[in-house]
């Protein structure tokens, strides 16, 4: 009889368990629907009470929210909650009020910066002071100044893939554009970063693990955002069981063991007393800098730091470039357009125009603009948080503290901007130059990316190098617009996910 009433004690104890339970759940989605501090921006009751509604749409979906979230603006307007702490805003309007300059300061989002899988990078840097003092230390080698006196390097590498692609004339052989513009970034970030280019270009089907590899970290950031304790946990783990585990995120742990042996390289090279011959480094050259400060050049900051300049260096202009390839060979009269602004320029230049002479070329520019619109890159909203600003939005109040992100794919294709936004049409920025303002592949205001001087050195030298008049005859090979219209966002676009790549032979 004692051992029943114990056990009817027990179920009791349980049972009350539960409801305390359910009625905390019940207490937290009146209190953030109902009562939190975003309450009066209008939205999803079901976004504004739990982020599994995010997790729904980007992981179990993957990469579907942005999507999503346009939706949702359709249906409640052009500023919503989209998650109980987070407001997202549709508005062309409004980039420079979410992005400025050096003012306001801005922070940024922590959640959401658990999606790359760093901890110091200038990429995650939360404090607005922090942010500028490490992009501080390594902005400079990406000034317009310090890339034009680097061009040479960046042309050797696409002399080497024209070089390729004469070779690969005639043969039929199937390229995917994808696979060999991040062989080509990689090799001229790699070369930049660390002295020597990874060999991409040498492959001879372009290194498609490469692009793969960077897609797949990509996409890990869904589940990273969600569950931030998870890498920590699988990098404890040994590298055999974290491949069984999640399979995906032992490419990450693998990634940033590899640039941690290159950081550590480079400082026993210099500990030795060698340099790298005749060229500017990156890493090397902020190691041996007295005016970065020592928390700079620590190893754990700096494998952070490589991975976001060669990830970032790498994917998005191959994006762009593959992307803005496809238009331009699926729309022969734009083609032609551009290869008759080419031609005496290449005539004069003997076939090798500096990146100042091409930037002249004002067809050029409306291509690369185009391209840059309608290929995205970057398909993630980017948050930021205002410590000292309130933000005033229509007759909406947006209390301090609080994230507010645009997503630059949803202003590019605004058709009150940009009509008919999923025809290629570079004349749009011939017509309307100030259209070039609402662009934002590379981010806006003062954390914008870094490296954009660079990518845009390459989109000139590249698309000029493999469009000159009577070099190349390209023909897509099974390929059609839905292997390059973004359909996912895995932070970087992505098309429909069994698309076998921008195929292309070389005539």
């Amino acid at each position: 009889m004692a051992f029943m009433d114990n056990f009817k004690d027990k179920i009791i104890f349980i049972e009350l368990l539960f409801s305390a339970f359910v009625l905390y759940i019940i207490g937290l989605y009146v209190y953030r629907v109902f009562f939190h501090r975003l309450s009066h921006i209008p939205g999803p009751k079901l976004a504004a009470a739990s982020l599994w509604y995010e997790f729904y749409y980007d992981v179990i979906l993957r990469g579907r929210y942005t999507f999503k979230i346009n939706e949702l603006h359709e249906e409640y307007g052009p500023i919503i909650r989209i998650s109980p702490y987070e407001i997202h805003i549709n508005d062309p309007e409004y980039l420079d009020t979410v992005y400025p300059g050096s003012s306001p300061r801005t922070m940024k989002y922590s959640w959401s910066n658990k999606m790359f899988g760093l901890r110091t990078s200038i990429l995650v840097t939360e404090s607005h002071e922090l942010h500028r003092i490490r992009r501080g230390a390594v902005a400079h080698y990406f000034s317009v100044s310090s890339l034009r006196r680097l061009e040479p390097g960046v042309q050797f590498q696409i002399d080497k893939l024209i070089s390729r692609l004469h070779d690969l004339k005639g043969s039929n052989t199937i390229i995917n554009l994808l696979d060999m513009f991040a062989s080509l970034t990689a090799d001229i970030i790699s070369q930049y970063g660390f002295a020597r280019a990874y060999g991409f270009l040498d492959d001879p089907n372009f290194s498609p693990h490469w692009h793969k590899m960077l897609m797949d970290v990509s996409e890990n950031g869904h589940l990273l955002k969600q569950f931030g304790w998870m890498l920590p946990l699988m990098q404890a783990m040994p590298m055999w069981m974290a491949k069984v585990v999640v399979p995906r995120m032992q490419v990450l742990i693998g990634w940033q063991a590899s640039f941690r042996a290159h950081i550590i390289e480079i400082k026993e090279s210099m500990a030795r007393g060698e340099k790298p011959p005749g060229q500017t480094t990156i890493f090397f050259d902020v190691l041996s800098d007295p005016q970065v400060r020592p928390q700079e050049k620590e190893t754990d900051h700096l494998q952070d730091e490589a991975q976001v300049i060669i990830g970032a260096g790498t994917i998005t202009t191959a994006h762009i470039l593959a992307a803005t390839t496809f238009y331009l060979i699926d729309n022969p009269s734009i083609r032609g357009k551009l290869q008759a602004e080419l031609e005496p320029l290449m005539q004069a230049t003997g076939g090798k125009p500096s990146w100042s002479q091409l930037e002249q070329l004002p067809y050029l520019s409306a291509i690369i603009q185009e391209g840059l619109r309608i290929g995205n890159g970057i398909a993630h909203r980017l948050q930021r948080v205002f410590p000292d600003t309130l933000l005033e939005y229509n007759d909406y109040t947006i209390p301090t503290m609080t994230p507010v992100g645009m997503t630059p794919m949803l202003v590019h294709n605004n058709p009150s901007l940009f009509p008919e936004p999923r025809a290629y049409n570079p004349d749009r920025f011939l017509k309307q130059p100030g259209l070039k303002k609402y662009v934002s592949a590379f981010g806006k205001g003062s954390r914008r990316c870094a490296g954009v001087n660079l990518a845009y050195a390459e989109l000139y030298l590249v698309l000029a190098a493999i469009f000159a008049p009577g070099r190349f005859d390209w023909e897509l090979y099974e390929t059609d617009i839905t292997d390059v219209e973004t359909k996912h966002d895995l932070m970087n676009a992505s098309p429909k996910l069994d698309s076998k790549g921008i195929r292309v032979v070389v005539n």
